[in-house]
């Protein structure tokens, strides 16, 4: 029997209409700004869905931008201006920036409280203490699918491919809070293919080879959630996992696109009200 397709559209639909909700309860308008410097057509489409979204939510959306040339002592000081205005409750890094500038370095200089996209120690640790702040949004957008699923995740066994910072190891500790038992793997784990054939709950977060998760990876009914985005040309992008060998033997699946990535939109979201709420 096919796998039942976990729509990510349709959960980030959900999602939106508990956070419109939240954002009309506050009782003042967040405001979002989008850093960028030097500023391309990928990211310029990128943040009119982010304004767009803004909008529909109440929410104030301010675009920032230095230009290409900004000598990083200019970036730093923008970001420290933004970090002590009270009127900004959370800001987004927008990547890449120019080959000059480290952008690692720059997200780490966000305020913990507004780097709203979660990729700096603080938020992170805060993860290990199980402590939440800003998690990070893809991570946490994985999990939320996999939960979503309704398969029971007690002591279910999950395996997580990938290790970065930004989906691998927040989504192994997120996990491991829903009390899964939690294998993480990664480009030198040894048996790999069979490591993943034991999950229940299988996340892929490879991004290197377009389909490499064939269906004799995927354990019989298990929840697979493929976070890999590859492009293959033509405009096209598909993930981590085959689908449509996965698809005939686990029992749910996330499509690419349409699944982790919508919500990992409604989850930046999600970070900005809980931010906001504390600012509150």
């Amino acid at each position: 029997m096919p796998a039942q397709i976990l729509d990510g559209k349709a959960v980030a639909k959900a999602i939106k209409e508990k956070l419109a909700a939240g954002f009309a309860a506050l009782k003042f308008k967040p405001k979002l700004v989008s850093f960028a410097v030097g500023v391309d057509d990928g990211t310029t489409s990128y943040r009119k869905s982010q304004k767009k979204q803004a909008e529909a939510l109440g929410v104030a959306y301010e675009m920032v931008d230095l230009p290409e040339s900004a000598t990083a002592e200019q970036v730093v000081s923008r970001l420290r201006e933004l970090n002590g205005d009270p009127g900004v409750t959370g800001i987004i890094l927008q990547l890449p920036v120019p080959k000059h500038l480290n952008g690692e370095q720059l997200a780490r200089l966000i305020a913990p409280q507004k780097n709203i996209e979660g990729i700096d120690e603080v938020n992170l640790g805060a993860i290990v203490m199980k402590k939440y702040r800003n998690i990070p949004c893809t991570a946490r957008a994985a999990v939320e699918l996999a939960a979503h699923s309704g398969v029971d995740l007690n002591g279910a066994n999950a395996v997580v491919i990938g290790r970065s910072t930004i989906v691998g190891k927040p989504a192994s500790l997120l996990l491991l809070d829903r009390n899964c038992t939690v294998t993480m793997c990664h480009s030198k784990s040894k048996n790999l293919k069979e490591i993943a054939k034991s999950a229940d709950v299988l996340v892929t977060a490879i991004g290197t080879k377009a389909g490499m998760v064939t269906g004799d990876w995927i354990k019989p009914g298990a929840v697979v959630v493929d976070v890999g985005i590859i492009d293959i040309g033509e405009g096209k992008i598909r993930g981590d996992v085959d689908f449509d060998s996965a698809s005939q033997v686990a029992g749910w699946i996330t499509p690419v696109p349409g699944g982790v990535g919508p919500v990992t939109t409604q989850m930046l979201y999600m970070n900005l009200l809980d931010a906001a709420k504390v600012q509150q």
